[in-house]
C-alpha cells in the first residue's frame, strides 16, 4: 500500500511524539531500573554506606525490659528515634569503651538533630551499669531478660554475626538495619547518620 502525503505527515508527527515521550521518560525509566533492578554493588561508590547493612532487615516484636535507673523500655521507646544499641558483657574493656565514646561523640556532633538519635546499652551487672553512667549520662542502661530485647537481638546476632565489640542501629520503626563497628571512623559514622536523618521522615 502506498503511503499518501497526509499519512506520511501523520506518521512523522506520531514518530516525533514518541521521540519526545522517550526523551523525557527514558532517563526516569533507566534510573528506576538501575536503582531497583540491579544489585547494590553496581551503584556508584559515592552512594554507599560506611556502616554495614543487615540484609534482610530484622524487625523487632513487642518487648519490655527494666532499666537500671528505674523505669522500663519497650518497643514503643524505640519509635520515632534512631537507636544505637551497645552490648556490654561482664566487663567493659577497651573496645567496649571505645565504641561508647565514639557513639557519644557522634551523637553530640549531630547538633540540633542529636535528639533524633538515642543510645541504649544492654548490661547485666548493676555496678558496671553505674560505672558506665558516670561517663555517659545520655544512655539508657537496660537490664537483659530472657524474653526481652536482649533475646531478640541475640537471635539477630547469631544470624548476622556483627561481632561482640560492635553495636547495632535500629530505625524508628523497630527494624534492625546496620552494624555499628567499633573500628569504623566516627567521622564516617557521623556522615551516615546525617544522611539517614536527612532522608528520614519518621524519626
Amino acid at each position: 500500500m502506498v503511503m499518501t502525503s497526509a499519512n506520511s505527515r501523520l506518521f512523522r508527527s506520531r514518530l516525533k511524539l514518541v521521540f519526545v515521550f522517550c526523551l523525557f521518560l527514558g532517563p526516569l525509566l533507566a534510573a528506576f531500573l538501575w536503582y531497583y533492578g540491579f544489585s547494590a554493588v553496581l551503584l556508584p561508590p559515592g552512594k554507599s554506606n560506611h556502616v554495614r547493612l543487615i540484609q534482610p532487615v530484622a524487625t523487632l516484636s513487642e518487648f519490655k525490659n527494666e532499666l537500671h535507673d528505674n523505669g522500663s523500655i519497650s518497643l514503643e521507646t524505640l519509635r520515632h528515634k534512631w537507636t544505637i544499641v551497645h552490648f556490654i558483657g561482664a566487663t567493659c574493656a577497651a573496645q567496649c569503651q571505645k565504641l561508647l565514646y565514639n557513639t557519644r561523640q557522634t551523637r553530640m556532633a549531630l547538633g540540633k538533630d542529636a535528639h533524633r538519635v538515642q543510645r541504649i546499652a544492654l548490661v547485666g551487672d548493676s555496678a558496671l551499669a553505674a560505672a558506665v553512667r558516670k561517663l555517659h549520662a545520655d544512655i539508657a542502661l537496660v537490664k537483659p531478660s530472657g524474653r526481652g530485647l536482649a533475646a531478640q537481638l541475640s537471635k539477630i546476632n547469631s544470624i548476622h554475626n556483627p561481632g561482640s565489640d560492635n553495636g547495632l542501629l535500629i530505625d524508628p520503626l523497630g527494624n534492625v538495619m546496620m552494624v555499628v563497628s567499633v573500628s569504623l571512623d566516627p567521622g564516617k559514622l557521623l556522615k551516615d547518620l546525617k544522611k539517614l536523618l536527612k532522608l528520614s521522615r519518621i524519626g
